[in-house]
């Protein structure tokens, strides 16, 4: 076969018919995509799918993102122990600050508050650093504090610089004050009315009054004796029969007078002599379920003492 045109030239053999070389083939070339066993395959589209708008999420389905927790403060009891019974009029309070969570503090104090019948919650001492053992301890004086016996209930918190303060992070503790009664202090004797010593009457009348914290006395006791403890020497001469810590020999005492525990003065009669006046001592001392208190020296009586020949009186 030969084609028509300038030269004779051999006919190609290829897969695509040349318009120009005469009529078109009426069966279809293979595309270049078929397959080595004459299949034909789709063609392959080169525009890309079309996109759908974004949908937004629908708030309430939104997931914030995970935040760190805040540091914590926090503390444990380290005394005193729940239930305990206290006689002493001051005790050690001590707790042990922690702080949890992620960040930095610095511990500034721990404040001890206490409660009692009658009495709001107080602070009743503050300790303003750790001990070397790690807990941070102060002392509460229950005297100043005028914590009456019975139950208190302790409490503390924790302060740090730029957290919040934990408010009792441990819980309370609750003990028992059973303690005495203290000395009465400031007591004095004043004459009301004197013996009638021409008619008859030895008998003086006095009033004594003192000082006492509120809510320890269950009450009071006047005494009179007229036993002096200190020699009877010419040095002792004059010197009183009682001081401070001297001891007391209760069974020389005679009741005098009893007062209320809310009493701050009582009257009471005592017998007088020509020569001394009141030749014996008086003393008073608190009394309460707990105990007694010491002896307040209410007029301590002179040491007596005669020079051989001396005529007394």
């Amino acid at each position: 076969m030969k084609c028509m045109g300038t030269g004779m030239l051999p006919c190609l053999v290829a897969t695509v018919v040349v318009a120009a070389c005469g009529a078109a083939s009426t069966s279809p070339s293979p595309s270049p995509a078929a397959t080595t066993r004459g299949t034909a395959l789709p063609l392959a589209t080169l525009v890309p799918p079309s996109r759908s708008p974004a949908t937004p999420t629908p708030a309430a389905e939104r997931t914030a993102a995970p935040t760190s927790a805040a540091l914590v403060l926090g503390g444990t009891w380290v005394s005193p122990k729940a239930g305990v019974t206290l006689t002493s009029y001051t005790t050690s309070l001590s707790a042990r600050p922690t702080a949890s969570g992620p960040g930095v503090t610095t511990f500034t104090k721990v404040a001890f508050s206490a409660t009692w019948a009658g009495a709001e919650k107080k602070v009743v001492c503050t300790a303003t650093k750790p001990s070397s053992g790690g807990a941070w301890t102060c002392k509460a004086n229950f005297l100043v504090l005028e914590v009456p016996p019975g139950t208190v209930t302790f409490s503390f918190d924790v302060y740090g610089e730029g957290v919040t303060t934990a408010s009792s992070p441990d819980g309370p503790r609750a003990i028992t004050y059973a303690a005495p009664p203290p000395k009465p202090t400031d007591a004095d004797l004043t004459q009301i009315k004197p013996p009638d010593f021409e008619n008859g009457d030895n008998t003086g009348t006095y009033r004594v009054d003192w000082s006492a914290p509120a809510g320890y006395a269950d009450e009071f006791l006047v005494y009179y004796t007229e036993e002096c403890p200190r020699p009877s020497t010419e040095a002792n001469a004059g010197a009183p029969c009682f001081v401070a810590g001297t001891p007391v020999d209760i069974s020389q005492l005679e009741l005098l007078a009893k007062a209320p525990g809310n009493a701050r003065s009582i009257g009471v009669q005592v017998s007088e002599g020509d020569c001394l006046g009141i030749e014996g001592s008086i003393l008073l001392r608190a009394r309460n379920a707990y105990g007694t208190s010491t002896f307040a020296i209410v007029k301590a009586a002179p040491v007596i003492w005669v020079a051989p020949g001396d005529a007394f009186c």
